[in-house]
């Protein structure tokens, strides 16, 4: 018979649990999720956001560049370089 693991159980608990994973990374190393302490899990999570905090800067200015040649009234086909092409002459 099939023994479901505590993650298994976990996951099936709770939707937001769904998404667990089985090993995270501390400090360098992986570590099995079952056998983490919570400080790991809360370590590891401050690991996750430094690697996404590039991402999101990154993603934020592209989200404000879009906005910002829609104010231009730039359309979708339009090259960036077409849009803000007026913006050099103004500098």
């Amino acid at each position: 018979m099939f023994k479901r693991t505590l993650l298994d159980r976990l996951r099936k608990q709770n939707l937001f649990l769904d998404e667990l994973p089985s090993l995270i990374h501390v400090d360098g190393t992986e570590v099995a999720l079952e056998e983490a302490t919570l400080d790991q899990v809360a370590f590891a999570i401050l690991e996750m956001e430094e690697g996404l905090r590039p991402i999101s800067r990154r993603m934020h200015a592209l989200r404000e560049l879009v906005e910002q040649a829609r104010k231009r009234r730039g359309l979708g086909a339009q090259r960036i370089d077409e849009i803000f092409s007026d913006e050099e002459a103004r500098s």
